[in-house]
């Protein structure tokens, strides 16, 4: 993720057709079954710096306090314990530890490379991507630091959605041939100890739109006229489910995410929490008196 790195040596794809045979899922990952869930969550406003934290657990909400941050930020990833936030503009950036609802700054940085588009975090890992080159960086995210451990410069271009779960990785693009009736390709694979593994790619069956990741689950939401339309799957041991319909609702600008639940939010205050486990969703219901404004809604796995 330093500019110093990104010209290494690729060792991964992510591409829709992978050009080796998938790599067989792993066993089950040691350090989200040993590991607490992250129930804490960010709420950030990129031109002030205006930041508050809270806890959402089980679809409970608590408050836990104010803070204030360098404005500027475009791009937040938190795994089981730390956040990153980063600047895409300038390559400024900063991590910290995040845990019970709050967050400490551990260290600084003036050096990531500029121009990253996605920026997801499983429980341990962190993964920085490039839509337009096709470029991406990993590293490990924990106790509060950020040490990047790989470069990439074999991922497809194009990519327009990603979000991880405790060890997952999942990504879409719309499939080209229907613009009337696009259907989305899948990408997956383990993101854990720093790296990414390519576990394999299918054709989906429907446009899933943006993604959210809790620890095992994955949902899509794709925008249709004046409604989302939401389908789920389970994503873990690096390899993700059949996407089910679970509904529609009107259109959110902002989707956050704990280890179990949902935060999802309009920039005029309107929010409404619901919970994503085991593949499955379920509504809790509308939350009052959130302020306005947000740009990031951010919260660990």
């Amino acid at each position: 993720m330093r500019k110093a790195l990104v010209a290494a040596c690729a060792t991964a794809s992510l591409a829709v057709l992978p050009a080796v045979p998938a790599t067989p899922a792993a066993a089950a990952s040691p350090y989200c079954d040993e590991t607490a869930q992250n129930t804490s969550i960010l709420f950030y406003k990129r031109g002030s710096g205006e930041a508050g934290t809270a806890t959402l657990s089980a679809g409970h909400y608590r408050y836990t306090g104010a803070l204030r941050l360098p404005a500027g930020y475009t791009h937040a990833a938190a795994s089981r314990d730390s956040l990153l936030l980063y600047n895409a503009d300038t390559g400024a950036g900063e991590t910290g530890t995040f845990t019970e609802g709050r967050y400490r700054r551990v260290q600084t940085y003036d050096n990531f490379s500029t121009g990253w588009t996605h920026l997801e975090a499983s429980g341990d890992s962190v993964i920085a991507y490039n839509s337009a080159t096709g470029h991406g960086g990993t590293g490990t995210l924990t106790d509060g630091r950020f040490q990047q451990v790989r470069t990439y410069d074999n991922f497809s271009k194009g990519w327009a959605f990603m979000a991880a779960s405790c060890d997952t990785l999942v990504a879409t693009t719309a499939r080209k041939g229907s613009t009337e009736f696009p259907k989305s390709n899948v990408g997956y694979g383990r993101l854990q100890d720093g790296v990414y593994t390519h576990v394999g790619n299918r054709d989906g069956d429907v446009f899933l739109g943006t993604l959210v990741a809790t620890e095992d689950s994955v949902m899509g939401m794709a925008r249709n006229g004046s409604e989302l339309r939401y389908h789920v799957a389970r994503a873990a041991d690096g390899r993700v489910g059949s996407f089910r319909a679970t509904g529609t609702s009107g259109v959110w600008n902002t989707v956050g995410r704990t280890a179990d639940s949902l935060f999802f939010y309009k920039t005029d205050g309107t929010a409404w929490i619901s919970t994503l486990t085991g593949g499955r969703y379920r509504n809790v219901g509308p939350l009052n008196n959130v302020s306005s404004g947000w740009s990031i809604i951010e919260g660990g796995v």
